[in-house]
């Protein structure tokens, strides 16, 4: 006579750090690719500081790095890409393995989803450390100061929060279709000739309402790099770089957890659809 043994569902802890590893292995070819960039992309800078440091320069030429928001644009690329790799070749219709998984299926996509962030954040802070490094070693080729101006500490939270945004928001589309580029095309395809066509038709108050998605007070670029509309560009001419630091700052911290919170919402309710 035999009996069947069932084991214990493993912890919370344990699933999550397998789901960890899982991601990890899954993003190998994504981590070489990125991380032979930054190999490629630190001896660019090395060679054109060596011939710098030998006079192959203007004499008014200067080599210094300024680091700002905008710095944060490749991980905010990275961010938008890196769910592609997470969940390749598992669309909704192919997750059928998370039926044999001992943890609900909700639960276990949002786990998941959690692993790619993780992997996306170390990736963040190997781009941050090899930026300083770059910076003090053309200093040390150069002579020049590592930094042509102080960078605010906001500015250095913005490589974190919009590669977290830019996931969060393609993880939408690929948590939640079976086509996410069709989604993602159509999105942007229809957004780009809505506008255009409201502005053929003279109707400019519609089609500037519509704009602000992305360049009003809390559109998101204000969100991904505290980019201040237009409006508060003109009022502005003339003030102190510190003044227009300090009310673009006050915009990404307006418009960044709006997002954020909200692509939460979207991206947990996305996995929870196809619930058991």
């Amino acid at each position: 006579m035999t009996s069947t043994s069932l084991h214990p569902t493993p912890s919370s802890r344990t699933v999550a750090t397998e789901q960890f590893r899982a991601v990890g292995l899954a993003l190998r070819t994504e981590m070489i690719f990125f991380v032979a960039a930054l190999i490629l992309f630190g001896a660019l800078i090395i060679v054109s500081a060596v011939r710098f440091a030998h006079g192959d320069h203007s004499p008014n030429a200067h080599m210094g790095f300024s680091y700002g928001s905008s710095g944060a644009i490749p991980m905010f690329l990275v961010g938008l890409l890196i769910p592609f790799g997470v969940w390749r070749s598992e669309d909704p219709g192919r997750r059928s393995y998370h039926w044999s998984m001992p943890v609900a299926r909700g639960p276990h996509t949002v786990v998941k989803l959690l692993s790619g962030w993780g992997w996306l954040m170390i990736a963040t802070i190997l781009y941050l450390l090899f930026i300083i490094a770059v910076a003090y070693s053309v200093s040390m080729i150069t002579g020049e100061q590592p930094w042509q101006r102080p960078t605010p500490a906001w500015e250095w939270a913005v490589a974190f929060t919009a590669p977290t945004l830019g996931y969060l928001l393609t993880s939408i589309a690929v948590i939640g279709s079976d086509h996410p580029w069709r989604w993602i095309g159509g999105i942007l395809i229809g957004y780009g000739v809505l506008l255009a066509v409201l502005k053929s038709f003279g109707m400019e108050d519609i089609a500037r309402a519509l704009n602000t998605i992305t360049d009003g007070r809390y559109g998101l670029n204000a969100a991904l790099f505290g980019a201040v509309t237009d409006g508060v560009r003109g009022v502005t001419v003339g003030v102190t770089r510190e003044t227009m630091a300090t009310m673009r700052m006050a915009t990404w911290v307006l418009a960044m957890p709006l997002w954020i919170i909200g692509s939460a919402i979207a991206v947990t309710v996305a996995s929870y659809r196809h619930r058991e």
